[in-house]
């Protein structure tokens, strides 16, 4: 399940908000929490960073000028490897940079 950047809903993980903010702000929060919650903290090949243990990958999205966080939701079956673009059960489709 994907989330629009741009009109949400919004999502929360451990009370950070995950749909559309700055990347490079919300990144730090999402690794910080990903590594303390020992979920494997990753970055996909497109440097996305990734959650495995809670199946979640921060996209970005255009919005007009500016680009928001868009997060990626999977089900566990497709945790092990669906960060990585090449391997993954997300469908192709996903990775191209969404506008």
């Amino acid at each position: 399940m994907a989330v629009n950047g741009r009109s949400g809903p919004q999502v929360a993980l451990g009370g950070i908000r995950l749909v559309g903010r700055v990347p490079s702000e919300l990144e730090a929060e999402f690794i910080d929490y990903a590594t303390a919650h020992d979920a494997g903290a990753r970055y996909s090949v497109s440097n996305d960073p990734a959650a495995v243990g809670l199946g979640v990958v921060l996209r970005a999205q255009r919005a007009g000028d500016v680009v928001v966080s868009r997060p990626v939701f999977v089900g566990r079956e497709w945790d092990h490897m669906f960060w990585d673009s090449s391997e993954s059960c997300i469908p192709d489709t996903e990775w191209p940079q969404i506008s």
